[in-house]
């Protein structure tokens, strides 16, 4: 009897270990998904002059873990610029997310607070340096700007959005 409970006891303790994954010893121990080198991608970002009449594209190096992550850093470098010259439209709104769908869709979800409303001018201006920072990448077919996750007709009261923009449309 004790012979028969300790082979059972046995037994249940290796199907219980079968099903755990145990970490890579070659990765630190931790499993293989969480392993992620981070990027970097040089890209070209858009501001405007100080006078808020034209786009003004610079240089800027993004860094990202996962690839889905490169979305939302190429639109948070729209909000920062070593050029005092220029002008960062989208300084005091927040990129919420930027998820990538099947067919090349991608979802911008942004919070735009009231005291970072612009003209109309700097609103256009503002979703053309979105529209060619996002269409850099190849697999960006089209892009939905959502504004706390609501589709709606203007992000600032001034420029009716398209629901979606395609790639098509604007280049």
């Amino acid at each position: 009897m004790t012979l028969l409970l300790g082979m059972l006891i046995t037994i249940i303790a290796i199907a219980a270990g079968c099903g755990q994954k145990s970490g890579d010893p070659e990765t630190g121990g931790k499993p293989e998904a969480q392993q992620h080198a981070e990027q970097t991608l040089h890209i070209q970002a858009y501001y405007t002059d100080d006078q808020i009449l034209n786009l003004v594209q610079e240089k800027k190096d993004i860094k990202f873990a996962d690839e889905k992550a490169k979305y939302l850093e190429a639109l948070k470098a729209l909000q920062s610029t070593d050029d005092a010259k220029l002008v960062k439209l989208w300084q005091e709104n927040e990129f919420q997310s930027a998820i990538l769908k099947d067919g090349g869709a991608l979802i911008i979800d942004v919070k735009i607070p009231a005291e970072a409303h612009l003209g109309a001018s700097g609103e256009d201006l503002a979703i053309q340096a979105v529209l060619k920072t996002v269409f850099q990448f190849e697999e960006v077919q089209s892009v939905d700007i959502l504004v706390d996750g609501q589709s709606v007709d203007s992000l600032m009261g001034h420029v009716e959005l398209e629901h979606p923009y395609t790639r098509k449309s604007i280049m």
